[in-house]
């Protein structure tokens, strides 16, 4: 088939349809694609040099025949051809967003604390405010000249955002949640596979790929000194893992239906607000579809009504269902579920697993990764 870039389309509408077809293969009208709507008419693709053949054809032997639409490139080159102050605005537009790119437009100064009045004067005088080129600003020379310039900083983040530049410090004062400044570690608030481990204090004690249990120290608050000492420290970082959670809905195979055996008993009887009454007894079938007719005999004051029941008995049958509607049903029972287990989490990927136990019965298993900083800090003992 030919690329759409360069095709129309149509609608034919009359009955025999394929009367028409054939007639155009035989005149070597080449059509691309047919479609058959549900109203009986045809969705033709095609060349636009073989629109006029086929349309001529089609009228010639009483069809209806609508305009030609474009598909694709060449619908949005027709538009562009008829409106050339639209294609001058676009490529202007177009030359104004990449030039704009290769400029500072905003700058962040983020987890700064004290240093961040320090930092912005830093930044002022060497010229980095909005509307500076980009590549006037070199990254690395600012995050060494602001580290020289902070020595009580841990460390000094630049990077770019889009048009934005971030500036992001870790101070190396005691955390807020740790106002005593014990040392301490950072350990696994749950099980989880290290995805990505950044130690800004202490020792790094996995590795991304590593499988770490709740519990168990990342990053340990340690560091050596000058002479090689180890001297206890407060551990910071950030610990990224990754993590699973699981839905599992299970479905029969099996139903239960109603088969009705042949047999049917009908009976009267006179119902009224305090009691029912009737010649008749019910029949003893074990299972039934009991179908009513009811004829109102009183009024307003007197609500009696005279009923006829009609009981077919009814054989159950154990059937199996259709395996792809179960898994329709099941699908959307697990991915609900997970959604709710969710509640928010950032996911990475989703996937569905069927299962069969004992031949009567599918599990259906949703499953999410997630991924999330589990480094939880810990005071040493």
């Amino acid at each position: 088939m030919k690329s759409k870039t360069w095709l129309v389309r149509c609608r034919v509408t009359g009955l025999n349809g394929e009367r028409l077809l054939n007639a155009a293969q035989k005149q070597g009208i080449p059509l691309e694609k047919v479609k058959r709507e549900q109203d009986r008419s045809l969705t033709v693709t095609l060349a636009p040099a073989a629109y006029e053949a086929f349309s001529a054809l089609a009228r010639k032997k009483g069809y209806q025949v609508s305009a030609p639409e474009p598909l694709g490139g060449f619908r949005a080159i027709r538009r562009l051809l008829r409106r050339w102050g639209g294609v001058a605005g676009a490529l202007l537009s177009a030359g104004l967003l990449v030039w704009s790119l290769g400029y500072v437009w905003a700058v962040r100064v983020e987890n700064a604390g004290p240093y961040a009045g320090e930092v912005r004067s830093f930044l002022e005088e060497n010229g980095i405010r909005p509307g500076v080129r980009k590549s006037a600003v070199r990254l690395s020379d600012l995050r060494d000249r602001l580290e020289w310039r902070l020595p009580k900083v841990q460390w000094v983040r630049a990077e770019w955002a889009g048009v934005t530049l971030r500036v992001r410090l870790e101070p190396g004062t005691p955390a807020p949640e740790l106002p005593d400044g014990a040392p301490g570690d950072v350990v696994a608030a749950q099980p989880g596979m290290i995805y990505r481990i950044t130690a800004f204090a202490g020792t790094a004690k996995v590795k991304a790929g590593d499988f770490v249990q709740a519990g168990q120290v990342l990053i340990r608050g340690q560091e050596r000194g000058e002479n090689g000492a180890l001297i206890p420290v407060r551990a910071r970082g950030e610990v990224i893992a990754r993590g699973w959670i699981s839905r599992s809905v299970r479905l029969p195979l099996t139903e239960f239906v109603t088969v009705p055996t042949g047999r049917e008993t009908s009976r009267r009887v006179i119902e009224t607000p305090f009691f029912s009454w009737s010649r008749e007894a019910p029949p003893a079938y074990l299972t039934s579809d009991v179908s009513r007719d009811i004829l109102p005999v009183g009024g307003v004051w007197a609500p009696v009504r005279l009923i006829r029941e009609t009981c077919a008995e009814a054989a159950l049958e154990r059937r199996e269902r259709d395996q792809n509607t179960v898994k329709e049903e099941g699908k959307k029972a697990a991915v609900f579920a997970l959604e709710q287990a969710l509640a928010g989490k950032e996911t990475v990927d989703k996937w569905i697993n069927f299962s069969m136990i004992e031949g009567d019965t599918m599990t259906v298993t949703a499953t999410a990764e997630i991924r999330r900083d589990i480094g939880a800090f810990q005071e040493q003992r």
